[in-house]
């Protein structure tokens, strides 16, 4: 379900309440507040009956007019990281998976999806661009990733295999799954070359040549093995595979409100049953008064004609 600061599906219009923005998040510098947050999220999700959530977006602030900074926590990569990590563990205690995204240097919203080449050094990336998601993965503990639409340098970030297989995996100890952004079905996002650098899944896509893996090689049905193996790790970590659905907490207000609105529907119903009852009885009382002065016009008119 999509949303960093609510859940929302696309495809069928069903979403949840709406929560504060990251940068109001980040600005409180309050962890059990951010963590408070992912619990939210979980709590919601159970509710949707969903299992991943595509959020927390956690790409580092660059310019001060780009399209997504709500949805960002901060140009500060440490705040930023440390409140995400607290959101995912919130979200990952109920058993939903958080795509942590937008996996890398995703700044920039106009032709974001026309192969858009973000430029930057090594050292730039590792100590700004990176530490958010670097804090997230280990000390958030995410099970999952959403990469970015654009090309870091003159390589496309879903399909970066020093990125994604030699900073996320080898580096960092990521485990779970690595998803593209939505729509994964432009000219330049080609399904082979993802799986072989460390993607696993396109969120969604049409039929076409470049929607495939190439299984007559060995490389490819081993990527695809990997692929497959990444998924079902993050997916079997979820309350998915719980034995039922586990137990969620609700607050006390929520109780609350049911029983106030059960209380006000039951009222409602007595009053419309009251008001009917009513009307009833005046139409009755209307009828039995009309009857008699009808007989009484009549008797008088019997004596008129003798």
């Amino acid at each position: 379900m999509d949303g960093p600061a609510s859940l929302n599906n696309n495809f069928t219009g069903v979403g949840s309440i709406g929560l504060p923005s990251a940068v109001s998040v980040a600005a409180t510098f309050n962890k059990e507040l951010a963590r408070s947050f992912g619990d939210a999220i979980g709590t919601m999700a159970h509710d949707m009956q969903v299992s991943g959530w595509y959020a927390p977006a956690t790409n580092t602030y660059r310019y001060a007019y780009a399209g997504r900074n709500f949805e960002y926590f901060s140009e500060d990569p440490v705040l930023a990281g440390t409140q995400v990590a607290e959101e995912i563990k919130g979200a990952q205690a109920k058993g939903v998976y958080a795509f942590l995204k937008h996996f890398a240097l995703n700044d920039q919203e106009t032709n974001r999806t026309h192969m858009l080449a973000t430029w930057t050094n090594e050292q730039a990336m590792r100590e700004i661009y990176l530490r958010s998601f670097e804090i997230g993965v280990k000390d958030g503990g995410a099970h999952a990733i959403m990469s970015a639409f654009n090309y870091i340098g003159p390589e496309y970030a879903g399909a970066g295999s020093s990125l994604l297989q030699g900073v996320l995996r080898d580096e960092w100890g990521f485990r779970g799954m690595v998803l593209t952004d939505y729509f994964a079905g432009y000219g330049y996002q080609n399904a082979d070359q993802i799986t072989r650098n460390g993607g696993d899944m396109m969120l969604a896509t049409i039929d076409m040549p470049i929607a495939t893996v190439n299984v007559q090689d060995a490389g490819g049905v081993t990527a695809l093995r990997g692929a497959s193996h990444n998924i079902l790790y993050t997916v079997a970590n979820s309350w998915m595979y719980e034995n039922g659905q586990p137990e969620v907490t609700r607050n006390a207000w929520e109780y609350i409100s049911w029983v106030a609105a059960a209380a006000a529907i039951l009222a409602l119903a007595g009053l419309e049953v009251v008001a009917i009852r009513r009307y009833r009885a005046r139409k009755a009382a209307a009828v039995m008064t009309v009857e008699p002065a009808a007989s009484i016009d009549e008797a008088g008119a019997d004596k008129a004609e003798d």
